[in-house]
């Protein structure tokens, strides 16, 4: 059961949707990650045929670097909140924030965090805090 974070409490005051929406946004950074690196085809082959088309997109290559400036733009949102939050942790709180399920013990156990639990999800609220000034 989830702990009810409807109060806005602590040192780093966000509700309980604030906290929610950038936990879900955090989470979808490998997504953006994996779609940027299949994002780089900047034009398609002609196609020939006896029917007349109208074209749906009259600029593909614009809507792709559209796309691309959007998701570069989400990927540095989530680094550079990890980066403020603890510059020193930043590689564990990338892995803890961007994938679900994965929590101080599991960090401890593969990753050797270099910190107390308490510093770590210090740190790790005030990571959520900051991204939610940001989204």
């Amino acid at each position: 059961m989830a702990r009810n974070r409807s109060k806005k409490t602590g040192k780093w005051k966000i509700s309980a949707h604030e906290f929610y929406m950038a936990m879900h946004f955090a989470y979808q950074y490998h997504e953006w990650k994996k779609e940027l690196t299949g994002l780089t085809d900047t034009s398609k082959a002609i196609q020939y045929s006896d029917m007349p088309k109208g074209s749906l997109n009259p600029d593909p290559t614009g809507d792709l670097v559209e796309r691309r400036e959007h998701l570069v733009r989400n990927i540095d949102i989530v680094e550079s909140c990890a980066r403020k939050a603890d510059p020193e942790l930043y590689e564990w709180l990338m892995l803890g924030v961007t994938n679900d399920g994965i929590n101080y013990e599991s960090l401890r156990t593969l990753k050797c965090i270099p910190c107390s639990r308490n510093t770590y999800y210090e740190r790790r609220r005030k990571f959520y805090y900051l991204l939610s000034k940001q989204i």
